[in-house]
């Protein structure tokens, strides 16, 4: 009786204990459901919003689906496109917009800027030829050529030493190394003598400027071999002229001075 009574209380005891297992593993099981919840969720409320965010391709990349090195392949972006970030995964990639095709990219293979980072929305100009580029890098694709002296709007300044300018209606991106702020239009570098009782006669094809600087704007051309009126000389180097009835700035390597009355 004795050793069935301890059987029934060992098969009771396994059983209870059963029950007590069978009772917990759901339990467990549940908690570690909600602790992938919570870690999906830091994940995502980790990754970071990049407004107003470009970037620059630094070498031949793959745009992927996720934001991992084994995920979809979407397309192949070169080294210098230049791209709309949107945002930072928690792991480190990017998420990036590309010709309206939205993927990932690896944050070795881009630099990225705040485009935004400082608002300028003045005049600027030029103090040395540079190339304005389609992003603030010099791996980016070249967008035109400006010259020293040449005006500009300059929209922003980047976060990484550039401004964002426009130019004859295209918007692009130039070292401020090679700008400033403001376009001087008052100050003169230069001395101005009246010249009294000249006219002068073109030696080669020349261009009637608005100031005399070969970066001002040209107003028309003037043939060689015509007569102009000489009013003045500008101390670096260029005749103020009156050419049918219109007035600017030529050369005097091109001008050769005769008497009016000649």
């Amino acid at each position: 009786m004795k050793m069935k009574k301890y059987m029934a209380m060992g098969l009771g005891a396994i059983m209870a204990v059963g029950i007590a297992v069978s009772g917990v593993l759901p339990v467990s099981a549940v908690n570690n459901n909600e602790n992938d919840a919570k870690l999906a969720t830091a994940v995502t409320m980790a990754a970071r919003d990049y407004d107003d965010y470009e970037g620059v391709i630094k070498s031949n990349t793959t745009l992927r689906s996720k934001a991992t090195s084994n995920s979809r392949k979407i397309t192949t972006l070169k080294k210098g496109a230049v791209v709309e970030v949107e945002r930072k995964a928690s792991n480190g990639w990017y998420r990036v917009e590309y010709r309206d095709i939205e993927g990932y990219v690896s944050p070795k293979n881009i630099k990225i800027y705040d485009s935004e980072y400082r608002d300028v929305e003045k005049k600027g100009t030029v103090t040395s030829n540079v190339n304005m580029r389609l992003g603030a890098s010099t791996l980016s694709k070249k967008v035109t050529y400006l010259k020293k002296g040449t005006v500009i709007k300059i929209e922003s300044k980047t976060s990484n030493g550039w401004y964002k300018i426009e130019y004859k209606g295209r918007d692009g991106y130039i070292s401020q190394k090679h700008a400033k702020i403001g376009t001087n239009t008052n100050k003169k570098d230069y001395t101005y003598r009246e010249m009294d009782d000249y006219d002068g006669i073109t030696t080669a094809k020349l261009t009637l400027r608005r100031s005399p600087s070969s970066s001002s704007a040209k107003i028309t051309s003037i043939p060689k071999g015509a007569r102009v009126e000489v009013e003045g000389k500008t101390s670096n180097g260029f005749y103020r002229v009156e050419y049918r009835d219109i007035e600017g700035y030529v050369s005097s390597k091109y001008i050769k001075l005769v008497r009016d009355y000649d």
